[in-house]
């Protein structure tokens, strides 16, 4: 028994050292501390991390209270990433009133020139932030960068630095206050990097900030700036690029899955009420767009409106549980949060456009409350991304 016990602990050490070996970063998600953590302004205790400028980033813990507890803080409400502590840094502030502030950590061991680095870091924009930016990023250098004040650490155009800059792919804001986003690509080294650091390194007009609603159920005013929480830092060699699993949101589509109803055939014999139960449009997964092969139930119910000049509808928006979901992860995404809507209003608006008036059509998001097939299948699930039509008058 005491061999078993000894082989498992081998094992499970092996792999924890295996994992340390693959990453170059030492210390990437601020689990080790030297020191007494009392304050904000206090990354220098994480074993391996400091800050660049003469105003020091912020490190969170779980073992603490207030400021610089986990997941509560100063900042707003986050649990950690991986282990039990983050990072928090100023990427953006509103006319340059806050200084930022970055991260930066000496690599275990410099990179090889000419071979690819999946790199990758997890991000959270905290509650009471204002805005929310697309430039933060992970900068490669030879040397450590520094700056011997409290400031900005701006690069220009012709210093060549941006080639060494990882940031969102699509150049996307990070927004989530919710949960965890991944900044991720893939790094030729050029072989002289020893040095990461982390922050904003693009000036004000460069920088695309969207400026976010408060939420409702945090206190106190917003801070006017961008701050974000850090977790998770990854530098690792691959051999392919395909190792790498990063993906770019704004290309990658997914698998399209639109449910294909039966062929409507003459329903001229049919109630209004009956013809209307049967002109269902069915959506593809986190979609508003009506398919063309939904256009012939529309032209349909152009006709059934038409011969009936004074019969009002409620258009009924439906989304799927997969999509609720979404939504909970993500509750900011204004197309995810008002998909049902989008859906009705689309399909009233091409209705609008076949000559019906307006006033006859009433949008309505219907959410995921009512699924027309309570299961969780694949087909299910698209039988439940569809727009009603509910006589109303």
């Amino acid at each position: 028994m005491k061999t078993v016990f000894s082989i498992i602990v081998i094992l499970i050490f092996s792999n924890i050292l295996g994992q340390d070996q693959n990453n170059l970063v030492g210390n990437p998600s601020f689990e080790s501390i030297d020191g007494k953590l009392k304050k904000l302004t206090q990354i220098n205790i994480a074993k391996g991390w400091y800050s660049p400028t003469a105003l020091r980033a912020d490190l969170f813990s779980k073992d603490k209270e207030g400021d610089i507890g986990v997941p509560d803080n100063f900042y707003g409400k986050e649990h950690a990433k991986d282990g039990e502590n983050y990072a928090g840094i100023v990427a953006y502030s509103y006319n340059n009133n806050k200084p930022r502030t970055y991260l930066q950590s000496k690599l275990t061991k410099s990179l090889a020139g000419g071979v690819d680095y999946c790199v990758k870091f997890n991000v959270s924009l905290s509650d009471l932030s204002k805005y929310a930016i697309d430039k933060i990023g992970i900068h490669f250098g030879s040397d450590a960068v520094s700056l011997d004040r409290k400031g900005d650490i701006i690069f220009s155009d012709k210093s060549g630095e941006f080639e060494h800059i990882i940031t969102p792919m699509g150049g996307k804001v990070l927004s989530a206050r919710y949960n965890w986003e991944t900044v991720c690509g893939i790094y030729k080294a050029d072989g002289k990097e020893k040095y990461i650091t982390i922050g904003n390194f693009y000036n004000g007009k460069d920088t695309k900030a969207e400026k976010l609603k408060k939420l409702e159920n945090f206190s106190g005013a917003q801070f006017p700036e961008a701050y974000y929480y850090i977790d998770q830092v990854e530098v690792i060699l691959v051999n392919d690029e395909t190792e790498c699993d990063c993906v770019d949101d704004s290309k990658v589509k997914k698998e399209a899955v639109v449910y294909s109803s039966m062929e409507v055939g003459d329903i001229s014999d049919l109630t209004n009420e009956q013809k209307l139960e049967r002109l269902k449009v069915y959506f593809d997964i986190e979609s508003s767009s009506i398919e063309d092969s939904y256009v012939s139930n529309l032209e349909k119910v152009v006709q059934v409106l038409k011969e009936n000049s004074t019969l009002k509808l409620q258009i009924n928006g439906h989304t799927d549980k997969s999509e609720k979901e979404a939504i909970n992860s993500d509750p900011e995404n204004e197309k995810l949060i008002n998909l049902g809507n989008y859906r009705a209003i689309n399909v009233r608006n091409y209705l609008v456009k076949k000559g019906i008036n307006s006033s006859r059509l009433t949008p309505l998001d219907a959410g995921a409350e009512n699924p027309a097939s309570p299961g969780l299948s694949r087909l299910s699930l698209a039988k439940n991304r569809r727009v009603e039509f509910i006589i109303t008058k």
